[in-house]
């Protein structure tokens, strides 16, 4: 290879390497230019893990990373910042395409999500060790209350939740707590009396003699149960089939009488019999006035006859003579006369 093949194969060597170096500055320094947001949190657990370029997400979505990392000594918090990056949260208008939220708008949502759950929580990244920030929506979340005034945030305060890791500590924590109020030694005791109150029941001759009742009870039964599946398998299930049959006799001559009802009840012409009922009803009318007019009849037959009798009684000639006539006022004037 000749000296010019290599000046210039160095040549390029050389400008391949500033062109990559820039890209990566401009890449960068592209990054920095972006508009972001600045949201704040307080938390009051080890942050061991997490440090300034930590990544920050939402529901999983890389979305910034924590720019500061601040301690109060006194109150025993420490304060984590965080960068977003609000190219990632877009808008949707009626009739246009999706556009990049503006930052007063983004801090008025984060404070309305805040309102409704939004909480920020540690979690490991991976196995290597490493945290970040991951914010997600917590609708029963019970974040720890601060007074942020008193720590002076300019930023859109974002509560925090205890990350898994705190929260098991806590859980071992609380557990061991608990065993450690165990009292063992009492329990190995009572245990010990236990397990020596027991042996002398089971050394004891009365303990043969229960085990001797038990197994005459038990064979008993046992007689007891073949005889009930004897008497079972002959007289009770004969029994038991007759009446099944007569239950079925029962019921197929309740279903035929049945049908003969309705056959009957349908063959019966009401109408025929309402309109009978009806002439028996006028003709039943009609016999009591003729009835009635015969009793009358039939009473001045007998007063006329009453009155007869009584005639004759008292004058029993009038029966050959006949029934005078009864004088009249003339008569009796010539009767005194004479």
């Amino acid at each position: 290879m000749n000296d010019n093949s290599k000046f210039k194969l160095g040549l390029f060597i050389i400008l391949a390497t500033v062109v990559f170096f820039a890209a990566l500055f401009i890449l960068g320094t592209m990054d920095r230019f972006k508009e972001k947001a600045h949201i704040s949190t307080l938390v009051s657990e080890s942050v061991q893990g997490l440090s300034v370029g930590s990544s920050v997400k939402y529901q999983g979505v890389p979305i910034g990373s924590v720019c500061e990392i601040m301690i109060y000594p006194i109150d025993n918090v420490i304060r984590i910042d965080m960068e977003i990056n609000i190219s990632k949260f877009k808008v949707q208008q009626s009739g246009h395409a999706p556009v990049t939220i503006q930052i007063e708008d983004f801090n008025s949502h984060v404070a309305d999500a805040v309102k409704k759950g939004l909480c920020c929580r540690m979690e490991l990244e991976g196995i290597t060790g490493g945290k970040y920030i991951e914010l997600q929506m917590e609708k029963d979340a019970t974040p720890p209350k601060y007074d942020t005034e008193e720590f002076g945030l300019e930023y859109t305060y974002v509560p925090s939740q205890p990350s898994l890791i705190s929260d098991l500590r806590g859980s071992v924590t609380t557990i061991l707590a608990k065993l450690e109020s165990i009292d063992y030694k009492g329990i190995s005791d009572r245990t010990n009396a236990v397990l020596d109150s027991i042996n002398e029941r089971v050394n004891s001759p009365k303990f043969d003699e229960t085990i001797d009742n038990v197994n005459a009870m038990v064979n008993e039964a046992r007689k007891s149960i073949e005889n009930l599946e004897n008497l079972t398998n002959s007289d009770i299930r004969d029994k038991i089939d007759t009446i099944s049959k007569n239950v079925n006799t029962a019921v197929t001559a309740v279903e035929s009488l049945t049908k003969s009802v309705e056959v009957e009840i349908k063959a019966i012409e009401f109408g025929k019999i309402a309109e009978n009922f009806r002439s028996f009803l006028s003709t039943a009318i009609r016999t009591s006035k003729t009835l009635d007019e015969t009793l009358f009849n039939v009473d001045n037959g007998v007063d006329a006859l009453i009155e007869f009798i009584q005639y004759i009684d008292s004058d029993p000639a009038s029966l050959i003579q006949g029934k005078k006539k009864p004088k009249s006022d003339d008569d009796e004037k010539d009767g005194k006369k004479r």
